[in-house]
């Protein structure tokens, strides 16, 4: 079949080279055997070669071992179909691992022979830093939720550790009581003291834990944690909204690689959204669920949240993904949430998609790619 993608024709024109040379991005074109012919100036300050050790070197030492394989088939692809845009890291001369989106399309000769390809890569290291921001204001939004929460849930047992003080104190104080009255209630009085304070120390614990937060790093997550981490930090959300929250998602049976922190923040993010859209409603259920799904020869676990709010109009559906958009009032939503969490599970080599019909609700799919379950640790013999 033939390629239908439009390619350039090779042409050395002067000007052609001048307007590339100067351009903000890196520019770099390779053979058919992959060894580089033409990078700009911009390459050579991001990789830190000169262009002199630059031209001829193949493209194959400038990425990191552990993607080899994936540039092979992604170099075989652009032959083919004459065209890719991928994010890919790029090795640096230092050892410096940078993000980068790149954009090829080839080249070909007048009788549409492949020569070479035209590769634009973008730093994406300042948008990554813009991300880190954002997901840190939406960690320091939900951090408000969590103590929110937490100072409700202390109430309780700090309510336990007063009574029971004072009650110990005014026993104390009277002569009728005897010795063995005294530390019979004195024992009961001081577990009651204890167990509330473990149950303070638990919920400081996991705003201290929140609130610190750890630099990304993919390692294999129970999908069960991230959720249950999130459904915990808007407990009190849950309770004031009266929204009924079903959830059976067992634990260590959905295995993904990734950060957990990050993905929290996609289940915050999405949890939160379905109770602002059940806001005001005499009935609020919020279902979550994980199921196996097979894409193009791919296993993930799609992860469903499902709402009975209002449902999105389905000219809005293509927007809400974008950032700033957002159908709540002034003042309620940045517009950044989704778009956020969408990027981070595209960043997991997954997707998140929706459904929803006005009047009945809405479902949002969280596509993971599935991680076998990792084998249980031996005791040693």
């Amino acid at each position: 079949m033939a390629d239908k993608r439009p390619c350039i024709t090779v042409c050395d024109a002067p000007q052609v080279d001048d307007l590339i040379e100067s351009f903000p991005d890196m520019i770099h074109s390779v053979d058919a055997e992959g060894n580089i012919v033409y990078v700009n100036r911009m390459a050579t300050e991001l990789l830190g070669y000169p262009a002199a050790e630059l031209l001829g070197m193949n493209i194959r030492t400038l990425y990191p071992p552990e993607i080899l394989d994936a540039v092979a088939r992604g170099f075989s692809e652009v032959k083919q179909e004459g065209g890719k845009r991928v994010e890919s890291l790029l090795l640096a001369q230092d050892g410096t691992r940078i993000p980068v989106e790149l954009r090829t399309i080839v080249l070909r000769d007048s009788q549409g022979t492949f020569t070479r390809t035209f590769t634009v890569s973008r730093d994406l290291r300042p948008l990554k830093e813009l991300q880190e921001s954002l997901i840190h204001a939406g960690r320091l939004a939900a951090i408000g939720e969590l103590a929110a929460g937490i100072v409700h849930d202390l109430n309780n047992p700090l309510t336990a550790v007063i009574l029971a003080s004072a009650i110990l104190k005014r026993q104390a104080g009277s002569p009728q009581a005897s010795a063995d009255d005294l530390r019979r209630q004195t024992a009961a009085y001081c577990e009651t003291i204890s167990d509330s304070a473990s149950v303070m120390e638990s919920l400081t614990t996991r705003l201290r834990d929140f609130a610190r937060g750890v630099k990304e790093q993919h390692t294999p997550v129970d999908l069960f944690e991230p959720i249950n981490d999130a459904r915990a930090i808007l407990a009190h959300k849950f309770r004031h909204g009266n929204v009924r929250v079903t959830c059976p998602v067992p634990q260590a049976r959905h295995w993904v690689l990734g950060d957990r922190n990050q993905l929290q923040q996609v289940f915050l993010n999405l949890f939160s959204n379905a109770c602002d859209a059940m806001a005001g409603q005499a009935t609020s259920d919020l279902q979550i669920g994980i199921s196996a799904e097979t894409v193009a020869g791919t296993r993930y676990w799609s992860c469903a949240v499902t709402d009975t709010g209002t449902g999105i109009p389905p000219e809005l559906q293509t927007k809400v993904f974008q950032s700033f958009f957002t159908t709540k009032p002034r003042g309620k939503g940045t517009g950044l949430g989704l778009s956020l969490s969408r990027t981070i599970v595209k960043e997991h080599n997954g997707d998140l998609r929706l459904r929803s019909e006005p009047g009945k609700g809405t479902t949002f799919f969280a596509l993971l790619p599935a991680l076998p379950e990792p084998e249980p640790s031996r005791p040693a013999v």
